[in-house]
């Protein structure tokens, strides 16, 4: 068999629908053998790299990452806006003893 295979596909939802969701959606699939999380990250921002690059003449230079975790502490989503620089503010210290319940 083949290592790894790609294709672009046409999916649609079956479930109930939601606001922030699309009912049909086309996504790149692949399958992958004997491979690391990292070897399909550097896969597919290659992938997006070249796509980009021949069809509208972008380059991108690097593609930023963020631990789950550290999106979670700083912007309370797994998928922050980053055009927008929203971190939480921690305000416990400023508002505690201030005789507001929520905080003491």
């Amino acid at each position: 068999g083949m290592d790894r295979y790609f294709q672009i596909v046409k999916c649609f939802r079956d479930e109930e629908l939601r606001a922030d969701r699309q009912p049909e959606f086309t996504q790149i699939d692949c399958e992958m053998s004997y491979v690391t999380q990292e070897d399909v990250l550097t896969t597919f921002e290659n992938m997006i790299r070249t796509i980009f690059e021949k069809m509208v003449g972008h380059k991108f230079d690097k593609f930023e990452r963020m631990q789950y975790s550290d999106a979670m502490e700083h912007y309370g989503i797994d998928k922050p806006d980053l055009r927008y620089e929203m971190k939480l503010k921690n305000l416990t210290k400023t508002v505690q003893g201030k005789n507001f319940k929520v905080f003491d």
